[in-house]
């Protein structure tokens, strides 16, 4: 591809690995996305990637800026951070529980710290999730411990499955409802399309989900209220054992960003992320470097 062979001499030719999941579409987002087992086998404490960029007929310049990633060492994703060209660190941590359930989420931002705290029934449906300011006990925002904390809202949910959908209402602060969600599956069990809808004022919005011969995810649309061109969009592709190897995102059907993953050849962990902003031809380069447990 185009933008790989710009860039073809800062990396090796890349192997492959099954380190990140993208079932749901969440890789590189703020949910976590890491494959427990991999991380585990591998022993990967920490992933640091230092970030450069390159304009159209530029050279290679460092940013100042860092991307990082730390897990336990029985492979779980405890958080991330980044650093930006200030010197500023914003920081997310996750805590979960004895069924792998994400139960707490945890940001840094300018004020302080804020977390959304999720609870689950019998079959880990989420029932409740709780917005809220804390306070850190600690004064280094990298060994958070929890001091204050000040709830601000909480929504309530009720679930509903059936072998084809899951229906799911919304409750506010009050108790009161105020959206359904709604998953619909085919009969391989594939999430195929999710529907939302204000109850108030009837307003919907919709999420589009198709995916390739393997069963992994090929694409995600987004729509809002009746449109039928989507808001935007996601178009993965993966290398033959699974791996997402490059990320397109859409704008009303005009693709404005492209990425390329690149794992080492060695241990099959990320190497290299590549990301090329379609409109500016501005390319962003991140090198990790791992570190492991003894």
């Amino acid at each position: 591809m185009k933008l790989f062979n710009i860039l073809s001499f800062l990396i090796p030719v890349f192997s492959f690995g099954q380190m990140m999941e993208n079932e749901k579409g969440t890789i590189f987002s703020d949910h976590p996305f890491f494959n427990e087992k991999f991380i585990r086998s591998v022993k990967l404490k920490s992933l640091t990637g230092t970030i450069s960029s390159k304009k159209e007929l530029g050279t290679i310049k460092q940013t100042g800026k860092k991307q990082a990633y730390f897990f336990n060492e029985n492979g779980s994703f405890a958080g991330s951070f980044q650093v930006s060209q200030k010197n500023d660190t914003s920081f997310i941590y996750y805590e979960y529980d004895n069924n792998k359930n994400m139960i707490v989420k945890r940001y840094s931002d300018s004020y302080g710290f804020y977390s959304y705290t999720y609870t689950y029934n019998g079959q880990n449906d989420m029932v409740k999730k709780v917005y809220a300011r804390e306070k850190n006990a600690n004064k280094s925002k990298i060994n958070f411990k929890l001091g204050e904390q000040y709830v601000v809202f909480q929504e309530g949910y009720k679930v509903e499955v059936t072998d084809s959908t899951q229906t799911k209402l919304i409750l506010n602060s009050n108790g009161r409802p105020y959206q359904r969600q709604k998953h619909f599956y085919n009969s391989l069990g594939y999430l195929v399309r999710v529907e939302n809808k204000l109850l108030i004022n009837n307003q919907v919005s919709k999420e589009v989900y198709e995916y390739n011969e393997r069963g992994l995810l090929k694409s995600i649309q987004y729509y809002d209220h009746k449109d039928t061109i989507p808001t935007k969009g996601f178009l993965y592709n993966y290398d033959e054992w699974g791996n997402v190897s490059f990320i397109d995102e859409y704008r009303k059907n005009v693709r404005t960003k492209h990425k390329e993953i690149l794992y080492d050849q060695s241990n099959f962990i990320l190497k290299t992320i590549l990301s090329q902003d379609l409109k500016t031809n501005l390319i962003t380069i991140t090198k990790f470097k791992p570190e492991f447990y003894n």
